[in-house]
């Protein structure tokens, strides 16, 4: 392949060289790999069930030892409406499909009709009588389009998730409602950084502008940022060429959310919460999620101050606690104690073990949502390695492989306390803890031809695949996704 000094310019304009690009080529062509399951992650096998004592004792633990600590929310929100409404486009009334159908039977217990019948009126439209007509096509028109609430062409989180006698509220507002109850600092600052497709960016800042000055007494800080386009990835032709636009310029995609570790590595915290943005519930059946987060955040703070104390002896030549700090890596990130080494090599191995990022990751049994889950994998040396893992790192067609993922008991909901920090204050480099060889390829339709593009290590899956996990059982009544908008029919979503 050869480059263009056009194709020299454009790749300086994203901050690229042809080195990365012929890097990107490589890892399209030869390193990416399916990863190879042992067995599923379950209750007292990776994952650990807390008594009620355990649960108690944590939540105390979180909120005593959070003091001088920076806490922070680190939301991804960048995901699209339309892909909610997708089953209300092209409606036609003799069209037979059960989301539309439901969605019509149950359509007075959205929370955004009453704003639907504010802006139909406002175009002389009563939203009333086209209900009585069944005119649901123009309904669903005004839902959907500019002219209306204009959600095919907002983000998710600026769509209206719940009702309450005061109003309304979107899922960027209950995200601050929800965190404002367990992630405020001791100095009384409340922290939440969100990520934003670039056109959305100006719009997303003054709407929640006017939610914080609904806050007179609370101090919130909200920070945002885009995906670097730096980490989008060029797109391959099935020769494993680069392709070309109409103009001759080169394509590249979004890498998509794996790109967010470097968004992530940018935090300054202690304590960084990860959550979905349309993961949310109503204030008042908030109280498990809540309770639940001080459980994660309260562990996640004693293993850090475990790790932190065990590498200082380490760091001062105690050989004396060798065997405990062994014992300890053993039974909370890496079971197996490596044979054949020396003292010395064995100090080394738990260093190089227990200095990296640490996460503790709440999971909720299995009941069919679409997803990962937490997994055992082997990794290269024989051991075993706990692992958030999605369907598409693995070989589709490898029976056995897809018979294991389908056996798990427990989901990925995402619900992750972590922390980023060594001990010095600074942030570990999140580049060197991806496992970049569970970047997967897909095959995409642009302009008329299949294109092959590279998805990035998942965010919570291979770009944390190196770091230390424990897994956490947690009530599944933390969980409570919106995939389509029908999902706010769920108890979670109803007041």
């Amino acid at each position: 392949m050869i480059l263009t000094p056009e194709d020299d310019n454009q790749l300086k304009e994203r901050g690229l060289t042809a080195i990365d690009l012929f890097r990107q080529i490589e890892l399209f062509t030869k390193q990416t790999k399916p990863l190879k399951l042992e067995r599923p992650c379950s209750i007292n096998d990776g994952i650990t069930a807390l008594s009620t004592s355990e649960c108690k004792q944590l939540v105390e633990y979180y909120e005593s030892h959070t003091q001088g600590k920076e806490i922070i929310a680190f939301i991804p929100a960048s995901g699209a409406a339309s892909r909610m409404f997708k089953h209300l486009h092209n409606y036609s009334s003799d069209m037979d499909n059960d989301l539309t159908e439901e969605f019509i039977l149950h359509f007075q217990h959205f929370p955004f009709v009453d704003k639907l019948a504010e802006v139909m009126a406002a175009n002389g439209i009563s939203l009333e009588e086209e209900i009585k007509q069944d005119n649901w096509q123009l309904i669903f028109d005004y839902i959907l389009s500019a002219r209306g609430l204009n959600y095919d062409g907002q983000l998710k989180g600026m769509v209206l998730f719940h009702k309450y006698d005061t109003g309304c509220r979107t899922a960027f507002e209950e995200h601050l409602h929800e965190f404002i109850r367990y992630g405020k600092q001791s100095d009384g600052k409340c922290r939440l950084h969100f990520t934003i497709a670039p056109q959305h960016l100006e719009s997303v800042k003054e709407f929640m502008n006017g939610v914080v000055a609904q806050f007179p007494y609370e101090e919130i800080e909200l920070t945002y940022s885009v995906q670097d386009s730096k980490t989008d990835t060029i797109a391959l032709n099935r020769d494993n060429e680069p392709v070309r636009d109409s103009a001759g310029r080169l394509v590249f995609r979004p890498g998509g959310h794996g790109a967010l570790i470097q968004n992530l590595e940018n935090l300054s915290a202690d304590i960084i919460f990860i959550k979905n943005i349309d993961n949310v519930t109503t204030s008042k059946q908030a109280d498990d999620t809540v309770f639940y987060k001080k459980i994660l955040g309260g562990l996640l703070l004693q293993l850090k101050e475990q790790v932190n104390n065990y590498l200082n002896e380490l760091d001062a030549g105690n050989e004396s606690i060798l065997e405990e700090v062994l014992e300890f890596i053993h039974d909370r990130f890496q079971p197996g104690i490596p044979i054949g080494m020396n003292t010395e090599q064995l100090m080394q191995y738990a260093k190089l073990r227990l200095d990296r990022p640490l996460r503790v990751c709440g999971m909720v049994r299995n009941q069919g949502e679409p997803g990962g889950g937490p997994f055992w994998v082997r990794v290269p040396g024989g051991y075993f390695s706990k692992q958030i893992v999605e369907k598409s790192q693995l070989e589709s067609d490898n029976v056995q492989q897809m018979k294991i993922f389908n056996s798990s008991t427990h989901f990925n909901p995402v619900d992750i306390a972590c922390s980023i920090r060594k001990r010095d204050g600074s942030n570990y480099k999140l580049e060197n803890f991806v496992d970049y060889s569970t970047g997967f390829i897909s095959e995409k339709f642009q302009q008329g031809h299949i294109v092959k593009a590279l998805e990035l290590p998942g965010l919570w899956n291979g770009s944390m695949a190196l770091w230390n996990t424990v897994f956490v059982e947690v009530p599944v009544s933390t969980f409570n996704p919106v995939k389509t908008v029908n999902d706010l029919l769920r108890p979670g979503h109803q007041n």
